[in-house]
């Protein structure tokens, strides 16, 4: 069981490095990603003030939801988690997957409706590790 939550822990708080980054990533950026380029299809510096004004508060919003999920994934990652509480495994699972089943939706929409590389994969990889690490602490209580 011990193994069992080892890696569990590691795959959290690999979803939570990985949502804290895209956050702060989208939230530090100043331009649109390359995969919302290929949706425009007009350059950036040709869109109007108010379009780049609406895509980078779009941006930043996600990017704010990103950081904010990453810490507090972190906090029930390195508190009641850590202590083995039995509910902390459905916090992170609910909060991971309130954010990462819109995002994963919203990039296999931009895929298959516009066909852009948008990295949909990304997102289908950490609801995996989610479920993952969830499945893995399925006894967390029971024997520690």
């Amino acid at each position: 069981m011990r193994l069992r939550v080892a890696i569990a822990t590691v795959l959290n708080w690999l979803v939570v490095g990985v949502m804290f980054g895209t956050g702060v990533h989208y939230l530090a950026s100043t331009e649109i990603m390359s995969y919302h380029q290929e949706v425009l299809e007009v350059p950036w510096a040709e869109q109007t003030p108010g379009c780049r004004t609406l895509i980078l508060t779009l941006m930043k919003g996600t990017g704010m939801v990103g950081v904010t999920a990453g810490v507090a994934l972190a906090v029930l990652l390195a508190i009641p988690f850590r202590r083995r509480e039995g509910w902390s495994r459905w916090a992170i699972l609910l909060i991971g997957g309130t954010v990462l089943v819109p995002m994963l939706l919203g990039a296999v929409r931009l895929r298959v409706e516009t066909g852009a590389a948008s990295p949909w994969w990304a997102s289908a990889a950490l609801l995996a590790i989610l479920c993952l690490g969830f499945w893995l602490t399925k006894d967390i209580e029971r024997t520690e």
